[in-house]
């Protein structure tokens, strides 16, 4: 069914325009990041371009999701009422893993910062690097379960009601978790050679470099894909016994 997205997103003249849109004012803010340090106009401009390029996100995340199921339309002021509520409910979300995790990195996170404020050079410890690896990886996993499925449903309530059936099929595990795979390992592969200066500079790094700005571009693409297989899916349950 990926075949069958990517063709229904490459369709859209829409989704086309806001990507390219997007990557333009992408590198507005990488020009724009040594003069925005600087303060003044020119950083109220980085924050206007800032807040242009998270507007991509929210247009072009509508797009792909209105057109869905054509017999299904969808209004601007539903989704973003949907988006608002998603804000407050993954806030909570961190609120609480911070707290779990908080006993295990609270001491040592706090003794890093302490040094850190002396000598800006300190590198950051190898075990933290490993924990946030970890974390990221495991955090990315659940919420690419769940956002999909609330994504679908375009409602919190209605969408943690379904969310159980909808993790017990294995078919949609393997549409939610390869996007999210894919785009991690370049990240994963960047933060062990991070350290390599060499390695950065190389062929390899430089063209893992642009794979992760390529994702960067692309990512609400890539990830709406579950939502579109479950979508999909669903319409063709549901007319299959209407045709038969």
């Amino acid at each position: 069914m990926f075949k069958e997205y990517l063709q229904y997103v490459l369709s859209r003249g829409q989704i086309r325009f806001i990507v390219l849109v997007r990557s333009v004012l992408f590198l507005l803010v990488f020009s724009a990041i040594p003069a925005m340090q600087a303060g003044g106009a020119v950083a109220l401009g980085g924050v206007l371009i800032i807040l242009g390029l998270l507007a991509t996100y929210v247009i072009n995340g509508f797009v792909i999701r209105s057109g869905m199921d054509p017999q299904k339309p969808i209004e601007f002021s539903k989704y973003f009422i949907f988006l608002l509520t998603l804000a407050l409910f993954l806030i909570l979300f961190f609120l609480i893993v911070a707290r779990l995790i908080e006993p295990l990195l609270g001491t040592q996170l706090q003794e890093f910062l302490k040094k850190q404020s002396t000598e800006p050079s300190t590198p950051l410890p190898a075990e933290f690097v490993r924990f946030y690896l970890i974390f990221a990886f495991v955090i990315g996993l659940i919420l690419h379960l769940i956002l999909p499925v609330l994504f679908a449903k375009l409602s919190l309530i209605q969408g943690l009601k379904e969310l159980p059936n909808s993790v017990k099929r294995s078919d949609y595990i393997v549409a939610a978790w390869t996007p999210f795979v894919i785009m991690f390992v370049p990240d994963l592969l960047v933060s062990l050679i991070s350290n390599s200066e060499e390695m950065m500079v190389s062929i390899f790094g430089q063209i893992l470099l642009i794979v992760i700005f390529f994702f960067m571009l692309t990512s609400d693409i890539f990830l709406q894909y579950p939502t579109y297989y479950l979508v999909r899916t669903e319409k063709k349950t549901t007319e299959g016994p209407e045709n038969s």
